[in-house]
């Protein structure tokens, strides 16, 4: 008898149309700005950054998100005021500064009834020549790169600081102090890079896994120590086998208390990836959604705005697609998942992009 209850209620489960979600069913609707989007607005002078920041707020607050996570260190450098990192020049193109961004970013988004977390990129040093000499001409932490022991070359001006070294642990924990301890951010975010492809070598899984870890738990013990009310999140690849392979442990961090307070992973898929008949979106959303999770720990979802209208050949979803976002917050919301975050806010400015985001409001408001 249990056994056919069970089994009737898998068949109301399936065949009855689930019940459209609300926007306003998330805690989490978030933006992601990158240092791309923040390279976009003014640093001349704080007047006109924060008209340019503000202008932003606006563009999207009309379609219902109530966070932004801001890039303020992308490449060892720092887009607000800094004792152990340089001003990012990459972004601000100038310099020195005669404001502080971050602050700027965090009176606008509190103003407007918007939480802001901090996006820190721990281990990234360069990705080309200006970050690269960026690093090795204003960087306290110079030195290390002719170090092994400190950092890792794994192509021509690009580097990322070795998980496997506890100075380098202090170093990216202290910055997070830093910015916890002086600024009233709502959370740390770190994004997908850990160790990348080139730099795997003399190190096995499990002791990425392990290096990794180690961070991690000091970085979560280190934000709460000083203001339990801020949140660390991370958001690692949407590809499962590659966040392991790349040193990304999500199994432990969403079934153990004391390393996150979300996981948001990208799953940046449509369901009509390939042919058609993977429904990657969702294979990827269920994936996550099935490792058991502590009930500390939320589950939010990256979203590839910036594919809207433009995806990849093999992806025609966002080719022939206008309502794939709206599509795949329905099936968060079916798979228990609290959020979701929109890479990235320049997309915001797209016409393709918007009108992804007006189907999205459309079906759910």
């Amino acid at each position: 008898m249990i056994i056919i209850l069970l089994c009737i209620c898998v068949l109301i489960y399936i065949f009855i149309p689930h019940p459209p979600c609300s926007l306003l069913s998330f805690d989490k609707r978030a933006v992601w700005f990158s240092y791309g989007d923040l390279e976009q607005f003014s640093y001349k002078s704080q007047k006109d950054f924060e008209k340019d920041f503000s202008q932003a707020i606006e563009n999207i607050k009309k379609y219902h998100m109530n966070t932004v996570i801001v890039q303020v260190r992308a490449f060892s450098d720092a887009l607000y005021d800094s004792k152990l990192f340089p001003v990012s020049k990459v972004i601000t193109h100038q310099e020195s500064l005669s404001f502080d961004p971050l602050q700027s970013m965090i009176d606008i988004a509190h103003q407007n009834d918007m939480s802001i977390e901090a996006w820190v990129n721990p281990y990234r040093i360069s990705l080309n020549r200006k970050s690269f000499e960026q690093f090795l001409n204003e960087s306290p932490h110079h030195q290390w790169l002719e170090d092994a022991s400190q950092t890792i070359g794994y192509a021509t001006y690009q580097y990322i600081f070795n998980p496997a070294s506890q100075s380098v642990r202090d170093y990216i924990v202290d910055g997070v102090r830093e910015i916890v301890e002086n600024y009233d951010v709502d959370g740390i975010h770190f994004d997908d890079y850990f160790y990348v492809a080139g730099t795997h070598d003399g190190t096995t899984q499990n002791q990425r896994m392990d290096y990794v870890n180690m961070l991690i738990q000091d970085v979560y013990q280190t934000i709460k120590s000083i203001d339990d009310h801020v949140v660390f999140g991370i958001s690692p690849q949407g590809n499962y086998e590659n966040c392991i392979s790349d040193g990304a442990d999500i199994d432990t961090w969403l079934s153990e208390e004391g390393y996150i307070d979300y996981l948001m992973p990208q799953i940046y898929w449509s369901d009509q990836y390939g042919e058609g008949n993977e429904a990657m979106f969702t294979k990827r959303c269920q994936q996550f959604a099935d490792i058991p999770r502590h009930q500390s720990v939320i589950l939010y979802a990256g979203l590839a705005l910036y594919h809207a209208g433009n995806g990849e050949d093999e992806d025609y979803g966002w080719q022939n697609r206008t309502d794939n976002i709206s599509s795949q917050v329905q099936i968060l919301y079916e798979h228990g998942y609290k959020g979701f975050g929109l890479f990235r806010y320049g997309s915001f400015l797209q016409d393709s992009a918007i009108l992804e985001l007006e189907s999205l409001i459309h079906q759910h408001m």
